[in-house]
């Protein structure tokens, strides 16, 4: 899903520097790195505001991380966790979203009680209310046929039936469950936001990593010998 990377010469940038300053390269690498993405997860957490329609919920900002470089493993990766890996995948490179466990749920008539999220879902507790009231029920209603009628409905005036079996009352849908799947355009570019702004930073942490390892390296020595 999420791949971009950005390759570092080792022992180029040993052969850039003094000698006796080659041993900190480890750490300066290691520091550069781990800086980068830390500073890349913000990056991309603030284009998730101007990316992703409407914004992200707190969920979605938390499941980019970063795990860091050490100094015997200098490799890092800024990624997305299991549980939003899947949806970001169709944000990323988009695809097709299939319904888990039911079909989507796709409002269809406006009831008052039913308030979308800021993103435009149905809230779980929504469902799991209508589950235990008699104004509603689940499924496809009697006399019709066909997956385009199975969803929420609604009971509205008298109910049961006529002497006829005519119900004396009627039902409107509320929620359709007739989709199972949707199409998803991809409108996040993760990777080219990373590409854009991680190399660029990398490259201004190096020196800066750099001077500051050997600063510390000198303010040891000059403990260890007393100057």
């Amino acid at each position: 899903m999420f791949n971009a990377e950005v390759k570092l010469n080792q022992k180029a940038l040993e052969n850039m520097v003094s000698p006796q300053w080659r041993s900190q390269i480890p750490y300066v690498l290691e520091q550069s790195i781990n800086k980068t993405l830390i500073k890349s997860r913000e990056v991309q957490q603030k284009a998730m505001d101007k990316e992703i329609d409407k914004g992200p919920v707190a969920f979605t900002r938390r499941g980019i991380r970063y795990l860091s470089a050490k100094k015997r493993n200098l490799v890092g990766y800024l990624y997305f966790t299991k549980q939003t890996s899947e949806y970001m995948r169709l944000i990323i490179d988009g695809g097709t979203e299939r319904a888990k466990k039911v079909k989507l749920n796709i409002p269809v008539l406006g009831d008052s009680k039913l308030k979308l999220t800021k993103h435009g879902n149905i809230p779980n507790s929504y469902i799991k209310k209508k589950a235990g009231d008699p104004k509603f029920f689940f499924g496809i209603p009697k006399g019709k046929t066909g997956e385009q009628y199975r969803g929420v409905w609604r009971r509205y005036g008298k109910s049961g039936y006529s002497a006829k079996g005519k119900a004396k009352g009627k039902v409107r849908m509320v929620i359709s469950w007739e989709r199972g799947q949707r199409k998803q355009r991809p409108t996040y570019p993760a990777r080219e936001i990373f590409m854009a702004h991680g190399p660029k930073y990398l490259n201004r942490q190096l020196p800066w990593q750099l001077r500051k390892a050997i600063r510390n390296s000198i303010s040891r020595s000059a403990t260890k010998t007393g100057f």
